[in-house]
């Protein structure tokens, strides 16, 4: 009977614990899988053009403004994106005024498949290895 609650006891501490491990594998296989997501060229040019689509960067948009100390007139970007390929030419400047804007699914994705260089200054640098 005193061996039957010893192992009753026994298998009620490592059941939690197998749960945790296969919990803390599963999670890993799963963002392994979606870190080594890579673009190709093409899809990153499509993924660029619809953020720029998107995002109006191409065209006048109605910008909230800033009136500094000196009484000078200024944009108020939340962030601003930059996205450069391997050889250091600029693929995208995302300036982001709204929180709408940051959520952009497209942004997302193309954030997401770059490599984080350095931020200043509330602009963020990244480099997408084409």
């Amino acid at each position: 009977m005193n061996s039957i609650n010893n192992t009753i006891d026994i298998l009620r501490r490592r059941i939690p614990l197998m749960i945790c491990l296969l919990i803390g594998i599963s999670s890993t296989s799963i963002a392994s899988e979606i870190a080594d997501e890579k673009l190709t060229r093409e899809e990153a040019i499509e993924l660029i053009s619809e953020v720029k689509h998107d995002l109006n960067l191409g065209k006048d948009c109605e910008l909230e403004f800033v009136i500094d100390d000196e009484g000078n007139v200024k944009p108020s970007p939340i962030k601003i994106i930059k996205i450069y390929d391997k050889d250091n030419e600029l693929l995208l400047e995302a300036p982001i005024h709204t929180v709408e804007q940051m959520s952009n699914k497209e942004l997302r994705r193309l954030v997401n498949s770059s490599d984080f260089l350095i931020a200043s200054y509330n602009t963020f640098y990244y480099r997408l290895d084409l």
